[in-house]
């Protein structure tokens, strides 16, 4: 009986001591160190109103900042057309500096009866005798003849009423107004250097010269030269079997002209299209008064509506009368119409 006894109370303490383990080892599994069970307490506090920063107030104090930061006008991304200005027309004009120049375009730029070299540009020496006319009226006979109003003021001579006529009528044209000419010498293709006597002509009719950049020895050109330049007016020079003294028919000047408008892409050219090429015979550039009934070809064909008054027979007659005493007898121009 002892002994089963004691067998019992060594088995209650067996199972007494199990006990003991497992509860031990549940408790330790169940309890939380004391840094988790704080981070755990804060984690699980609700949130109190204005504790963290509210996205959308801040966006809205940001894009009120941003607006007093901006520079009026600047380009933002809220804004990409800020910079972009806009037309007033109750605006005051802007002033750019640099604008009150007058513009100056190729062929040296002075427009007409630009002053140069007195010793290479014989036509400008006629504006010396220029400068005055006299007070009285053109008679109603001699105005007749002169293709002028009556009460125009009579001039002491007739070159120097065609050259103060030129200076006044050309003077008045704009920058952008006078045409571009392509003057060809009696050899073809071959066109002139800025300082010949034939530049200072294109200029004193009021016009530019398309070669004025090319260097001397480079005067030869080409078809594709020319037509890139796009001249307004084409100048070219015949020799006195063509036109000039004697020269009674305007045949063989009919076949110059066809064939210079139908050289290769010449009839795509503002000149050909505008019908404003003409020759010239190389006996208007002998002579002083002859420079100037050049000129008066050159400038009448560039700007018809300028110089509508003046006929071109006319002057060539008069100014050849006055300087020999005689009239003169030939054709010394022809512009696919007719000519003197």
């Amino acid at each position: 009986m002892k002994i089963r006894k004691i067998g019992c109370l060594f088995v209650l303490l067996l199972l007494c001591l199990a006990l003991a383990g497992c509860r031990t080892r549940t408790g330790g599994s169940d309890a939380a160190p004391p840094d988790t069970e704080m981070e755990g307490a804060a984690s699980a506090q609700p949130l109190e109103p204005g504790s963290l920063p509210d996205a959308e107030s801040n966006a809205s104090e940001f894009t009120e900042e941003q607006e007093k930061n901006e520079v009026p006008g600047e380009q933002t991304k809220e804004n990409p057309e800020a910079s972009r200005k806009e037309y007033d027309e109750n605006a005051p004009a802007e002033i750019v500096a640099g604008t009150d120049r007058t513009v100056h375009a190729e062929g040296e730029g002075d427009g007409a009866f630009a002053q140069g070299d007195p010793d290479s540009e014989t036509v400008s020496k006629l504006n010396a005798a220029a400068e005055e006319t006299a007070a009285q009226t053109v008679p109603a006979e001699e105005a007749e003849q002169l293709g002028v109003s009556e009460d125009a003021d009579e001039a002491d001579s007739a070159m120097t009423y065609y050259t103060v006529l030129l200076a006044d009528r050309m003077g008045s044209l704009f920058e952008c107004q006078r045409q571009y000419v392509y003057w060809e010498t009696a050899a073809d293709h071959v066109t002139v250097f800025k300082t010949s006597p034939e530049h200072s002509l294109i200029l004193n009719a009021g016009a530019y010269d398309v070669s004025a950049r090319l260097l001397e020895k480079n005067l030869l050109v080409d078809d594709g030269w020319i037509c890139r330049k796009n001249p307004g007016v084409v100048v070219k020079v015949v020799d006195g079997s063509v036109l000039g003294k004697g020269v009674s028919s305007t045949g063989k000047a009919s076949g110059v002209y066809a064939a210079l408008l139908s050289r290769d892409g010449w009839p795509s050219m503002d000149a050909v299209r505008n019908r404003r090429v003409i020759l010239l015979s190389e006996e208007l550039l002998e002579a002083p008064y002859l420079q100037v009934a050049a000129m008066l070809t050159i400038a009448k064909t560039a700007n018809p509506e300028l110089l509508a008054e003046v006929d071109l027979d006319k002057a060539i007659e008069m100014l050849s009368e006055e300087a020999t005493g005689s009239m003169p007898i030939g054709i010394y121009y022809f512009n696919g119409q007719g000519g003197s």
